[in-house]
């Protein structure tokens, strides 16, 4: 089994006890905070099975039409899983405007505590997995994780505050403004999660600059490269997609350039680097196009 995928069938599980454990001991405790961050854990559940599916469909072997592969389904999962996610919050706001005022039970503070730490025990674990396989759908989940976790902590606090509600009718009200700050709060982790993921499909290059300085010095160490003179790399979920454009000497042998080009790829296209896909263009330095491109741009400017 794919050890992306082992990580999130462990959150799929765990987001299952806490759905089930919140709902059943929100009603019974009545609060409906703890109902609320119910919903926010299944809004987790629901992102962990969806991200599965959109995993494996990336993983995709490429295609003519689709000579990169698929890796940017990945953000597409990620965009629907930030659609369900919004309407949760929705569903959440909705029920905090209820006119029924509760004071939730003990219950529901030892419930919410148990399940802040579990929930962020687990989320620092998957966020550190997502870094490690260098997986934004592990790096989504995990953020939504700490997210619910962080919802878990403010039950706690709704539930001792209402319990000063016999000094001040004010702090009887702790559970419904607590159920609205977690609603206001899944719909921006849903907004989050939205705005980069439809950027990523648009299409952006990496601002990883370990990985920009490592590709660029080992392309100048090769020393038949005179200097690049273009240089992208795009995420595509997983993995990225290089394009290359380097200056050689015009006399340098065809021979030379396609050995060159293998051994520019050998160093760059593995999965330390995680590029996958890797297009290197030639230009020539003193070439006869190299001075018509010069002759066009100094024109241009004197115009």
């Amino acid at each position: 089994m794919d050890k992306v995928v082992k990580v999130l069938l462990k959150s799929v599980l765990l987001n299952i006890i806490l759905v089930i454990t919140k709902l059943i001991f929100g009603f019974l405790g009545t609060s409906k905070a703890l109902i609320a961050n119910a919903i926010h854990s299944l809004s987790d559940l629901i992102t962990d099975v969806i991200s599965i599916l959109g995993y494996h469909l990336s993983k995709k072997n490429p295609t003519k039409k689709h000579p990169f592969g698929y890796g940017q389904l990945e953000y597409l999962t990620n965009i629907f899983v930030g659609i369900v996610i919004i309407f949760l919050g929705i569903e959440t706001l909705s029920n905090a405007f209820s006119s029924k005022i509760t004071i939730p039970s003990d219950i529901i503070l030892f419930t919410s505590i148990i399940c802040a730490v579990l929930k962020y025990l687990f989320s620092s674990y998957m966020l550190r997995k997502g870094k490690e396989y260098k997986n934004s759908i592990l790096i989504v989940s995990g953020i939504e994780s700490k997210a619910d976790s962080l919802t878990s902590m403010l039950v706690v606090i709704s539930v001792l505050l209402s319990k000063l509600s016999v000094y001040n009718k004010l702090y009887s009200y702790s559970d419904n403004i607590c159920t609205f700050i977690i609603g206001v709060y899944i719909i921006y982790v849903a907004v989050k999660i939205l705005k980069e993921n439809v950027l990523n499909i648009i299409g952006t290059t990496t601002d990883n600059i370990d990985l920009l300085n490592y590709v660029t010095t080992v392309i100048l160490d090769e020393k038949e490269v005179e200097e690049i003179s273009d240089l992208s790399i795009i995420k595509y979920g997983s993995y990225y997609v290089a394009t290359i454009e380097i200056v050689l000497d015009k006399n340098i042998r065809a021979r030379s350039i396609s050995r060159l080009k293998s051994k520019i790829k050998k160093k760059l296209v593995n999965k330390t680097t995680n590029i996958s896909y890797l297009t290197i263009s030639i230009n020539y330095k003193g070439s006869d196009i190299d001075a018509r491109i010069t002759r066009s741009r100094d024109s241009k400017k004197t115009a």
